[in-house]
């Protein structure tokens, strides 16, 4: 990577606005978070954290069981509830 150096003023509310430039060459986005930590007494590093949409997941953890459906599911989760009210009523 090329030597990139960009500036930005701090507002009145201690806001920085990360110039268009730095922005593009590491593939920045809303949303991406910015970390700071101060490493010295004048020295700060910025560490810049991507978020990744859910899709990029998907696949990612092997399945235990199929999933039986909605119905199934909600069936299986008014049984629980019922099942716990008795016990809780005796």
């Amino acid at each position: 990577m090329s030597l990139l150096i960009e500036s930005s003023m701090i507002t009145g509310k201690g806001q920085v606005q990360i110039p268009a430039k730095i922005r593009h060459a590491l593939g920045l986005n809303i949303g991406d978070e910015v970390t700071f930590k101060l490493v010295g007494e004048d020295k700060v590093e910025i560490e810049f954290i991507k978020k990744r949409p859910l899709t990029e997941f998907a696949g990612s953890l092997t399945k235990r069981k199929d999933f039986p459906g909605l119905d199934e599911e909600e069936k299986f989760a008014r049984q629980l509830v019922a099942e716990r009210a008795v016990i809780d009523y005796e």
